[in-house]
Order: structure tokens, then sequence, then C-alpha cells
């Protein structure tokens, strides 16, 4: 069966997608295609890409190497805490950082699928930035005419996290919508979705950024979409949304919890024996 994914993750604990991937590789499984929601559209933008495991770790590696350099000068967890307008993180370097990573190709000229999906600022009219063609539902827009490190960037976070991009003339914002997501999968011709779902551990005290990811929840842990299961990453202690030098934890995280959580979700979706056995010979 074709297997989507959906990743997501708030900051650094996208990088359980990763893992995640380590573990279906070794199981000689590929997605078929990928959705990136909010932190999770940095993963999806490196797998779009082609990029390998080696070379997805090594992106791990130089993203926490600059750890502090990616925010902004002068800010603070403390203004998002009280809501200023103002960005925490450095524009400029994410756009940079995405661009050195997965390349300025177009979308369709991507080897891998994967979608992200936005929405207008003004008026929530979702749009889906696409690798691949395929008939969408009636009222959302499909585009492929945009750089792959321009859909994850705007799929990426939210104000004031971020400022919004500017897109044909409008306004757009991240659209951290599961099941649309999951939609959107299916119509790109995957049987199953596998959401990935990192959180943050019950005993670490959350950071600013973790508690406006608690504000915006859908509540995903609480029923998969049809055709879908919930793989729930649960971080160490001590990591929270901002810890940028812990990225390449995140991603063990993501492995082991796939380790032992992946039969599990594979049974759930009917999809219990999508998996390579070493062939053993009869004794004789």
């Amino acid at each position: 069966m074709r297997l989507g994914i959906v990743m997501m993750g708030t900051g650094v604990h996208a990088a359980a997608a990763i893992g995640v991937l380590d573990a279906l590789f070794a199981r000689e499984i590929e997605p078929h295609a990928v959705c990136g929601l909010l932190g999770g559209a940095w993963p999806a933008a490196l797998y779009a890409s082609g990029m390998g495991q080696e070379d997805m770790h090594a992106a791990l590696v130089q993203a926490g190497s600059l750890g502090r350099g990616l925010f902004a000068h002068g800010a603070s967890a403390r203004m998002l805490a009280r809501g200023r307008e103002r960005a925490i993180f450095d524009a400029k370097r994410i756009e940079r950082l995405l661009v050195l990573q997965s390349g300025q190709r177009m979308l369709s000229l991507c080897p891998r699928a994967a979608v992200f999906p936005c929405r207008t600022l003004r008026s929530g009219y979702p749009i889906v930035f696409s690798t691949r063609a395929y008939r969408q539902e009636s009222g959302l827009m499909l585009s492929m005419q945009v750089s792959l490190s321009f859909a994850a960037r705007a799929a990426l976070a939210p104000p004031p996290l971020l400022p919004a991009m500017r897109w044909m003339g409008y306004d757009i914002l991240p659209l951290a919508d599961e099941a649309l997501a999951c939609r959107q999968l299916l119509a790109m011709g995957a049987q199953r979705v596998l959401i990935i779902a990192p959180q943050l551990s019950p005993r670490t005290e959350p950071d600013a950024l973790d508690l406006a990811a608690a504000g915006m929840s859908r509540g995903t842990d609480a029923q998969a979409p049809p055709h879908a299961a919930v793989l729930r990453v649960q971080m160490e202690d001590g990591i929270t949304a901002l810890a940028a030098e812990k990225l390449p934890a995140c991603a063990q995280c993501g492995r082991r919890a796939a380790e032992r959580e992946l039969d599990g979700c594979l049974s759930r979706m009917g999809m219990a024996y999508c998996r390579v056995l070493p062939f053993r010979r009869e004794r004789a």
C-alpha cells in the first residue's frame, strides 16, 4: 500500500519526523507523499528535495549549530508570551537556511511528492502548494508555481514566530488542519496516512513556544481521520520547542517511538505486513 506521512511538530520537535523516516527506511518503506504542517514543513521540504538519511541528519546538525542565530536580534521568548507583534525568529536567516538545505527548484521539479497547506490572511481561503498536480476538492486552490523553499517557509510558522509570506498579492499563513492534510495525501494517491505528532514531556516545563502551540492545538490525539493513524512521539525531558541544540535528540526520540509503536499504527491502518521479513530456509 502507498503510505502518506503528515509531519507536524512545534519548533525543534518537528525533527522527530526524520527519526520516523529512519525507521521506515529500515523496513524498506518509502512514503508515497508527505505533508508539512507548521514546523513539519522543514523535514517535509528535506524529504521532497530528495535527501537521503545521511543528508537529513547533516541538515539537523547544521540547523542545530546555528542555535540562537536563528532568533531575531533582541527578541526573546517573553515577547511571544506577551503577544508582541514582532517576529521572534529572523525570517531572512530561516529563509537562507531553507534555500541552502532544500534548494530553489520549483515544486514541479522535486523528485518526491509533498504538499504544504496555507491560507489567505483575510479570507482564510485554503491554498495548497504541491509538487504534483492532482484533482483538488472544491473551495481549495492548488499551486505548483513556487519554489520548494518558498512553500516550506510559507507553511512553517504563523506570526509572531515568523512574518506572514506574500504570494500573488495576498498575505498567506500556515494552515494547521490535519484532516485537510490527510485528504490531500489521499487525493495524491496515498492509501493510508501516518500522522507524526510530537509531544512535550509532561516532566518538562514548557517554554513560550510550547504554550503558544498548546493554545492553537486542534486535538489531533483525540481521534485520527479515516484511513489514518497517529504516531505520538514524546520528547525526552528538557527538550522544549526552542531548544535548537536538541535537534538530533528529537530525531532519536522519533526513531525510538517508531520502533516501539509503528507496528501498532500499521496494524490499525491495515498495513501490518508492509515490512520486509528475512528469508529463512527450512532445515533438512
